[in-house]
């Protein structure tokens, strides 16, 4: 019997490894959006387009030949449900691009760092889910963080991508909540739709006189999706299974650090003072909220 209560004790262990090594790769691969944003001298809407199309492939591909595996046990389904969902999410893959295009990465970083508390509040309004003082408390930090870095912004660019990356936000937590509504979607087959709306949409919009992009830069753009949309969402998916969903959260903020640290090294693309000062508030807000969450759960 004991033999049997360790051997489940390390597989849970393995497990839970498993689950935190596979969320960190994800977050390290989601961290490099800006490298790619930087290096890549597209037009936005060709640019997402021609991401969207390499993320819908791979999904497909993904869906096809692992469609009745344990990493994706649920049937295959459109309907109106799956479609919104999509639609949500479709509208938050491009709105990511198009304020990492326009403003910097670290400034994009900081309203993204709110789609936790973005998520409560919806989740409040639409599931009427309880909403704590220290969520309320923490929420309020991580807007007074965004006030100061855009309260000191006159760059129209800035002020345009400061609302794009709110679009994000709100299309994310949206798409979370509608999950949490309707948990029976399956989420890779919806996320494939929303890239190919997305690809769809984009290719639609693209500029006429549009080139299609050389060997070099298809290989970049089949690599950003990789990165950035596809593979790191499966492999974010798979690894949440294990672990709780704090702590999925707690390392996902690695993103918020990495993603303008690796521009700023790559490009050396510093945010102003103001930016600096409005994200670590916000990062405070996020990483308080998550670590007290973290710490009822494991006294539940």
């Amino acid at each position: 019997m004991s033999d049997l209560t360790d051997k489940s004790h390390n597989s849970s262990q393995c497990h839970s490894l498993s689950g935190v090594a596979l969320v960190t790769l994800s977050v390290l691969m989601w961290s490099s959006v800006g490298i790619f944003v930087r290096h890549l001298q597209m037009d936005v809407w060709s640019m997402v387009a021609w991401r969207s199309f390499f993320a819908t492939l791979t999904l497909a591909v993904v869906l096809l030949f692992w469609r009745n595996s344990k990493w994706f046990p649920q049937k295959i389904r459109l309907g109106w449900r799956e479609i919104i969902t999509a639609i949500v999410m479709s509208l938050s893959m491009f709105c990511y691009i198009a304020a990492l295009k326009v403003t910097t990465v670290a400034g994009v970083m900081t309203i993204y760092a709110t789609t936790p508390f973005i998520t409560l509040g919806l989740g409040w309004v639409f599931l009427r889910e309880r909403l704590t003082a220290m969520a309320a408390f923490c929420s309020l930090a991580s807007l007074a963080g965004v006030f100061v870095m855009t309260g000191s912004s006159s760059s129209r660019g800035d002020m345009a991508g400061y609302l794009l990356a709110f679009l994000m936000a709100l299309g994310f937590a949206g798409s979370i909540v509608l999950a949490k509504k309707w948990p029976d979607m399956n989420l890779p087959g919806v996320t494939s739709v929303a890239c190919l709306i997305c690809m769809i949409i984009c290719f639609i919009k693209s500029p006429a006189d549009a080139p299609i992009p050389d060997l070099s830069d298809m290989l970049w753009l089949f690599a950003f999706s990789m990165a950035t949309q596809s593979l790191s969402y499966l492999l974010y998916l798979g690894g949440s299974r294990f672990i709780p969903a704090t702590l999925a959260g707690l390392i996902g903020q690695l993103d918020l650090l990495l993603a303008p640290l690796w521009v700023w090294i790559v490009f050396d693309e510093t945010p102003p003072s103001s930016t600096l000062l409005g994200g670590a508030v916000t990062f405070t807000a996020v990483i308080t909220y998550l670590a007290t969450a973290a710490v009822r759960a494991r006294r539940v």
